[in-house]
């Protein structure tokens, strides 16, 4: 499954940066990184990434407006704040941003990437979930005419 997926590591902070790339890559993610977040907008413009994963205070604009760009160019993005602070308004804007979840810093690599395996999965559950949905809305509109059909016999 990670060979397929694409993530992009958002910091400005190049040696954060690039271990968490560093770590990914280990774990078989594909992985881009960008140090700025109007770089960011245009990779996420020219690439499908399944998953955002950027630090909250970056210069210009903050990850939460990072966040509400990249899902406005790629509404099926999964997203992860890193931040430095644990606050309620904090917590209030990423319920806001409808992010998928959040890390503190400093974190340690195992929890990354269990939060980076639970969102993905979640993400995955809730596609089949849609999908399963759509596949029975479709079966019920068959039955239905067929019943339409034989009462019509």
């Amino acid at each position: 499954m990670n060979d397929q997926i694409r993530i992009l590591v958002v910091d400005d902070e190049p040696k954060l940066c690039h271990l968490i790339e560093e770590l990914l890559k280990l774990e078989g993610y594909l992985v881009d990184v960008s140090l700025s977040n109007m770089e960011a907008l245009q990779m996420i413009k020219e690439n499908k990434y399944q998953m955002l994963i950027t630090d909250l205070k970056m210069p210009g604009i903050d990850g939460l407006e990072l966040i509400k760009k990249a899902r406005e160019l790629n509404p099926e993005i999964r997203t992860i704040m890193i931040t430095g602070s644990d606050t309620v308004e904090i917590a209030v804007q990423s319920l806001e941003h409808e992010i998928d979840d959040d890390i503190k810093k400093p974190f340690s690599i195992v929890e990354l990437k269990k939060v980076i395996k639970r969102t993905l999965y979640i993400h995955q559950v809730a596609m089949e979930n849609e999908q399963l949905s759509k596949d029975l809305k479709k079966a019920n509109r068959k039955i239905t005419r067929l019943q339409k059909k034989e009462l019509s016999n």
